[in-house]
């Protein structure tokens, strides 16, 4: 199942990152719910939403009439598997359309796989434990450092060594590892 279940969240990850809302529906399942735990007042999501049309407003289409230049990572070093829950850590990257700011922010992700038919996701709970806001100035040089990792899913070290360049991503660097 385990290659299952990484095809389902990397199609997820296309989806969110390239705002394609067609693909949600090879991912989860009709009565599918969603569970936002936000830890951060840098962005706001609805705490439960329930149902594939209702989860592709909020995670696809709504985000995307906000976020631009999107770069999710999924710290495959963190997946967790017990029967058909899977949990991995996260980390994104994101512009904001109105305003140019940078976005960075990560988390964990918390899927539970239907055990019948095609295995779609029927709950996913996203964790968000922080997101820093930075200049729109300095969007080439974080962008160009989440451009270079492997996408989707990266070692949480690769990804700590290319963010430690960048002195601004300083911070969520050491949030990251004291979570590792």
């Amino acid at each position: 199942m385990t290659s299952t279940y990484k095809r389902h969240i990397g199609r997820y990850i296309k989806a969110k990152d390239q705002n394609k809302p067609h693909l949600m529906g090879s991912v989860f399942t009709q009565n599918a719910t969603l569970s936002m735990k936000v830890n951060s007042d840098n962005i706001a999501f609805p705490s439960a939403t329930a149902g594939l049309n209702e989860i592709t407003e909020v995670l696809i289409r709504g985000f995307n009439q906000s976020y631009e230049n999107i770069y999710t990572l999924c710290l495959n070093d963190t997946w967790l598997q017990r029967d058909c829950e899977v949990s991995c850590r996260w980390l994104v990257a994101m512009t904001e359309k109105s305003s140019g700011l940078v976005r960075v922010g990560f988390g964990e992700y918390q899927w539970v796989f239907a055990k019948e038919g095609l295995n779609l996701v029927s709950q996913l709970t996203i964790v968000i434990e922080d997101m820093q806001l930075f200049p729109a100035q300095q969007q080439p040089e974080i962008m160009g450092c989440f451009e270079n990792l492997s996408y989707p899913w990266a070692a949480t070290a690769d990804v700590l060594e290319s963010m430690s360049e960048i002195a601004v991503l300083g911070e969520v660097c050491s949030k990251i590892q004291r979570k590792a």
